[in-house]
């Protein structure tokens, strides 16, 4: 084993393009991963609605009364939401729904990052519970 080097078995030095694109590609998902892990995220809390409630439904949109996301959580009333852009406005209102799904109006909407509204938290609207 004179003159054996562990390196030398794996041709580091011998890059090939190929190599140096699995490189680069690993280390963008790497740093991909990483940015996933200090996004933005927001906590909403909200009264129980009351009457015969079985369960809540979060609506969440970057437009105001225009939702793309529905969260259904059930009878908690709050969630954490995760993975938001970092200074991106985002708007949120809360239904309720009883036991036959028939759902309330629209909570009054909390907007987070707005710049003309700043953060607000609102409550009440239509029966839904708080926003």
């Amino acid at each position: 084993m004179k003159g054996y080097n562990l390196l030398s078995k794996f041709h580091f030095y011998n890059l090939r393009p190929l190599n140096i694109i699995f490189v680069a590609a690993f280390l963008l998902s790497f740093v991909y991963s990483v940015r996933a892990v200090y996004s933005a995220q927001v906590t909403l809390e909200w009264e129980a609605s009351s009457g015969d409630v079985a369960g809540h439904k979060v609506y969440q949109g970057t437009s105001s009364k225009d939702y793309d996301v529905t969260l259904d959580v059930g009878n908690w009333t709050s969630v954490t939401i995760a993975d938001l852009e970092d200074g991106e406005a985002y708007y949120f209102s809360v239904t309720a729904y009883d036991l036959e799904y028939s759902e309330s109006g629209y909570s009054n909407e909390v907007c987070i990052n707005c710049a003309s509204q700043g953060a607000t938290n609102s409550s009440g609207g239509d029966g839904g519970g708080g926003g």
